[in-house]
């Protein structure tokens, strides 16, 4: 059998606001399916144990991108798509794939993607079809989101913080997925929300004995695999926090009673399972009542492996104002000052202003006398997998000492302390040290805590704030221990045993604007099929047309999205809608989206209009349009005074919603119509919110601007356009506006099929304005129509 493997991994800080960059993946290398051979003592030993694996059961592995980077701010668009594209074609040349093996983070982030590896793993599963095992290795510190878990068979994550069995998981994933492969066993997941934010070392009990305790499920008759996800405190995404999660043997229901239970018990251990994070000044109270030393001192609001920039000079100031001595401190990155020690040579004494560079996060710079102890080139320390020879680069790299015995480790390549030798590399004997101090949160203590008469943690002024109940969140919810003593499980209590309700889809800024877009079916031109683009009606989110997107997306590459501030899109404070600007940001979001054209609109409602003003603004792009019921500049907008007054009703309906549970008629109707889609009206319910009220107040108070933009849009010409529409009765003692519209309505119809010389008009006998788009009668009529349009269109070209 043959199975594909890659690598891609970084984790965002999204609080910090220096970007991930290229060269940030350049630092550690970035191989091209190589990696197994020529970094085999780096991150190159996973695909190396993998194939080995692989090849001793008589199976072929085709290995593709492996790029790594320290963690820092989102990652650059470009850089990320770059990475991830070369992964997809390396995908489509491997040719008939049996299984695929990723290994990511879980918490990258880059601008306008906030959850990378669902993004990845999604456009993987496009390529390889439903039937092939997708197994995806992640970082416990991980984002466990809806897309991931929809597009993957199993996901495993580590174990232990410090993470010393990430090569161990690899290869129980590994295993997984060749068994599915093989069809002997199915492997479905179940996961649980833990309401948690946090950072857990699994060093000391009662986590210890968490972990013992999930290994001991994993014994369990049908249970493959058992992974927290502790989440990455400082990624403010919407899916962020702990999640535990379950794999069995087909058997969901397990999955799903295990992950609950376990859930339940990690939830009863939060008060005792968090960080022993101190001040400064009472951590060095502590260790100097510690007798023949050394006391190791962890820097962890300056931990590179957070997304710190590792040049803080808070606790170096706080020594060396002190006067205390007897100290080894790193590692600080300082480019400017390694050039100078190594230009200056092992021996030169000089002024030196080290650290307190990169923003304010990093304080202000240190000037010290040293004198330059060492100095090496091409540097590396022991990594996590010691026994599996990885080593972490740090490039140039020096060792100066300063008053009182201070001996301060500065490197090139930004990386956290992991190993005792990257003091002892440079000739530091740290025996002889009353303390140590490391830049690192918890990856060190595998390596030091036995060289170490005590270990301390210590929160200063930097770039990761262990506030957790006060992390300044603006994309996730604030429903969540410890900001909430009792967070709102939304299945009662920590019974919840399904991800949580958000966003399925992606984001992207368009105007400085967070706007939502899902896609669905196959990958945008990979069909030689035009790409379907759905408008919505007038204050109306995307998700109302889950089912046109359902049954569109067999056959089709499927766009929707939400409008400022309906779903889950931010609101636009440039008030009331225009045809123009909604047209330009469309175009912008969909080039952000990598879908450049040709597309087919789809319109119903307002949507009509909207489809015809984008139409006239990008003739080139749009191969077709379809509009459905839709809305003609000519109606009257008299009837949009008294819609507002309604609509407060429906605000106060929703707050009834939300803070009562209370369900209106109105959308317990909706979620009778979406019983067998879930997952529509999981996204419905989720965007329910009375705040969108504001929005479609927006939309209606525009109208007849967008009518008049309408009107002055060109015809189609000879592009394929059809036209479905439907007769709705006139209640008794309706207004006369909307009597005489509904009069209107079959002529204005016809008036839409005349702007295009191939056009095709049916009334849709028994569908009203809005069963039309989410019936399934009316919907398999619909998907009808437009492919006998675009049968048509090719048949004319």
């Amino acid at each position: 059998m043959k199975f594909f493997t890659a690598f891609l991994a970084t984790e965002t800080n999204t609080f910090v606001s220096v970007p991930t960059g290229r060269g940030s993946f350049e630092e550690y290398g970035i191989y091209h399916g190589d990696a197994s051979t020529r970094a085999a003592r780096g991150y190159g030993v996973f695909p190396l144990r993998l194939r080995e694996m692989l090849a001793a059961e008589g199976h072929q592995m085709v290995e593709s991108l492996l790029a790594f980077a320290q963690p820092l701010g989102r990652t650059v668009r470009s850089v990320y798509e770059e990475l991830r594209d070369e992964i997809l074609d390396d995908l489509r040349r491997a040719g008939k794939i049996d299984g695929v093996i990723l290994a990511l983070h879980g918490a990258m982030v880059a601008d306008g993607y906030d959850d990378c590896e669902g993004d990845l793993i999604s456009r993987v599963r496009a390529i390889v079809g439903p039937e092939v095992p997708i197994g995806v290795e992640l970082d416990l510190h991980c984002h466990y989101t809806r897309l991931m878990h929809e597009s993957s068979d199993v996901i495993v994550a580590y174990k232990e913080y410090p993470h010393t069995d990430s090569m161990a998981r690899m290869m129980e994933l590994a295993r997984i997925v060749v068994d599915a492969a093989e069809g002997s066993v199915k492997p479905v997941m179940a996961v649980h929300d833990c309401r948690m934010v946090g950072l857990w070392h699994t060093t000391r009990e009662p986590m210890a004995g968490f972990v013992r305790r999930m290994i001991e499920a994993e014994k369990i008759p049908g249970v493959l695999s058992v992974s927290l996800g502790h989440g990455f405190p400082w990624g403010d995404v919407p899916e962020a926090g702990a999640k535990l999660w379950v794999v069995t043997d087909n058997n969901p229901a397990l999955a799903a009673t295990v992950a609950q239970q376990l859930g339940k018990e990690f939830w009863a251990l939060r008060e005792a399972i968090g960080a022993p994070v101190m001040a400064l000044e009472q951590a060095l109270a502590q260790a100097s009542q510690v007798q023949g030393g050394p006391v190791t001192l962890a820097d962890v609001a300056d931990n590179a492996g957070g997304g710190a920039t590792s040049d803080n000079t808070y606790i170096l100031r706080n020594l060396i104002d002190k006067g205390i001595g007897s100290v080894a401190i790193g590692a600080f990155w300082d480019l400017g000052a390694v050039q100078l020690c190594s230009d200056a040579g092992v021996g030169a004494t000089f002024e030196l202003r080290l650290g307190g560079k990169c923003g304010p996060a990093s304080g202000d710079p240190v000037d010290l006398t040293v004198t330059v102890m060492g100095v090496r080139h091409d540097y590396t320390q022991s990594g996590l997998e010691s026994e599996g020879g990885v080593r972490t680069p740090l490039g140039t790299s020096a060792w100066v000492r300063a008053a009182n015995g201070v001996d301060i480790v500065i490197i090139s390549r930004r990386s956290q302390t992991f190993s005792p030798d990257l003091f002892t590399g440079l000739g530091i004997d740290l025996a002889s040290k009353q303390l140590i101090v490391v830049k690192s949160a918890q990856h060190f203590h595998a390596a030091f805590a036995p060289i170490s008469k005590k270990v301390l943690y210590v929160s200063i002024p930097g770039a990761k704030s262990y506030d957790f109940a006060n992390l300044p969140y603006r994309a996730r919810d604030l429903n969540y221990w410890p900001r909430l003593e009792a967070p709102d499980f939304t299945e009662g209590g920590p019974a919840m045993t399904h991800t949580p309700t958000r966003a399925a889809g992606e984001f992207h800024t368009i105007d400085g604007i967070r706007l939502h877009l899902q896609r669905s079916g196959p990958m945008a031109g990979t069909t030689g099929l035009p790409t379907v683009v759905i408008e919505a009606g007038a204050g109306t989110g995307q998700a109302l047309y889950g089912r046109l997107q359902h049954e569109l997306a067999r056959k089709y590459s499927v766009v929707s999205y939400d409008r400022p501030g309906l779903g889950w899109s931010e609101r636009d404070s440039a008030g009331p809608i225009d045809a123009v600007r909604n047209a330009r940001r469309l175009h912008a979001l969909l080039e952000a989206a990598g879908i450049t054209g040709p597309i087919v609109l789809v319109g119903h409602s307002l949507g009509g209009m909207l489809s015809r003003v984008y139409a006239g603004l990008y003739p080139d792009q749009v191969a077709g349009v379809m509009m459905l019921d839709s809305s003609h500049p000519d109606q009257s907008w008299e009837l949009v005074a008294s819609t507002q007054a309604l609509l407060e009703a429906e605000r106060q309906k929703r707050i009834q919603f939300q803070t009562q549970g209370t369900t209106p008629a109105e959308l317990a109707m909706i979620q009778a119509m979406f019983g067998d889609l879930p997952q529509v009206i999981e996204q419905m319910v989720a965007t329910y919110r009375p705040e969108v009220i504001d929005a479609v107040l927006d939309e209606l108070r525009g109208l007849g601007n967008v009518a008049r933009q309408t009107a002055a849009s060109p015809a189609l010409g000879d592009r394929p356009m059809a036209v479905l529409w439907v007769a709705t009765p006139v209640p008794a003692g309706a207004p006369d506006a909307l009597r005489e519209t509904q009069e209107k309505w079959p002529g204005f119809q016809k008036d839409l099929a005349a702007l295009s010389s191939r056009s095709h008009i049916e009334q849709i006998p028994e569908a009203t304005h809005m069963s039309i788009v989410v019936m399934p009668q009316f919907v398999a009529r619909i998907v009808s129509v437009l492919d006998a349009m675009l049968d048509r269109s090719v048949a004319a070209a």
